[in-house]
């Protein structure tokens, strides 16, 4: 419970002190090479390699099946719970703020420029991160690297603000974490 106030108090002072100071910040910062990390959280490889491993060694090996359920599950349940969140939320993107003035939640929106909070590349790769972290436990702070440099894409391309990549992170981590209790993957 101590750790769950402590991540929303993190939350509340990047929404209300952190998040238009960096936005603004790499609004006129460019960095080319998270152009390239950023693909790292889109979700269709995991969901591929997850779903691929399942069918493939569901006959063979229900050990490596059970794995590739998990990463397929750990993705597409934290991504539906995302899209979910974001609509509800219906938070303008930074380039909405930097053309309209909009950061605040709009609540109820459809439209992507208001969809910011959670990221949902962010999610996807911590999601896939924590599950392939348990999976491959060898490899598992390398896994949690690369999400977090996910997460550092998307706000220094100026797609997200600082508090929408640590809801995601929270989210993708969170539903990876209690999947991998649920379902004894060891």
């Amino acid at each position: 419970m101590r750790w769950l106030i402590i991540v929303l108090s993190i939350i509340v002072v990047a929404l209300f002190f952190v998040d238009l100071d960096v936005a603004a910040f790499f609004h006129h910062h460019q960095f080319a090479l998270f152009k390239l990390i950023t693909y790292l959280g889109n979700a269709a490889p995991y969901l591929l390699a997850g779903l691929g491993a399942y069918l493939y060694y569901r006959n063979r090996k229900p050990l490596w099946a059970k794995k590739g359920l998990y990463l397929f599950l750990s993705v597409l349940l934290s991504g539906i719970l995302t899209t979910l969140l974001k609509i509800l939320i219906g938070r303008p993107r930074p380039k909405m703020f930097f053309e309209h003035h909009l950061w605040q939640p709009q609540w109820l929106e459809f439209k992507a420029s208001f969809w910011s909070m959670p990221s949902g590349h962010t999610t996807t790769a911590f999601a896939a991160g924590v599950a392939l972290g348990y999976i491959f436990p060898k490899y598992r702070l390398l896994f949690w690297i690369l999400a977090a440099l996910v997460g550092l894409s998307r706000i220094a391309l100026c797609k997200h603000y600082p508090s929408d990549v640590i809801v995601a992170a929270c989210i993708g981590s969170a539903v990876a974490w209690y999947l991998h209790k649920r379902m004894g993957i060891e």
